[in-house]
């Protein structure tokens, strides 16, 4: 009878080998996604978020409405607000004192970031303009606005 105990314990042991966890403790946290700040404060908010009228509308062509997400009230999700344009040579900015901590700037960014996500497939800031569980089109998967998102995934 002790051998069958002996044999019986050893399963038991080899068995529960195999079933492991891992306590992340009480301080545990997801880390943020970081995504190229540059290239959103001279791509994307300019040629995505601007430009689809997300943000303000456009007074060059006698525009003088908000798009919805710079009303809070209006949206429940990515409230973005108004500031002067970034000035960018290329895909960066030349004054750093516009994208200051604090600012609408930085604001926007990390709104806008909270509906990204590396998997553009599955990226709420693409997948809701082009008409997924959001109140109306603003563009499809062929415009240039997806491909600029596409391209913010990747940095």
């Amino acid at each position: 009878m002790p051998r069958l105990w002996l044999v019986f314990g050893s399963i038991a042991v080899v068995a529960s080998g195999g079933c492991t966890t891992v306590d992340p403790g009480p301080n545990f946290v997801v880390p943020d996604e970081n995504f190229d700040a540059d290239f959103f404060f001279c791509r994307v908010e300019p040629e995505v978020l601007n430009a689809k009228r997300c943000g303000p509308g456009d007074p060059a062509l006698g525009d003088k409405s908000n798009g919805c997400h710079f009303n809070a009230s209006a949206v429940s999700g990515m409230a973005i607000a108004n500031h002067a344009p970034i000035d960018c040579s290329g895909d960066h900015p030349v004054n750093r004192a516009q994208i200051g901590s604090g600012g609408a700037a930085q604001g926007n960014l990390q709104a806008v970031t909270l509906e990204m996500s590396r998997d553009i497939t599955t990226a709420p800031l693409l997948l809701r303009p082009t008409g997924q569980n959001h109140p109306r089109i603003i563009f499809d998967r062929n415009d240039p606005a997806a491909e600029i998102l596409r391209q913010w995934a990747t940095k």
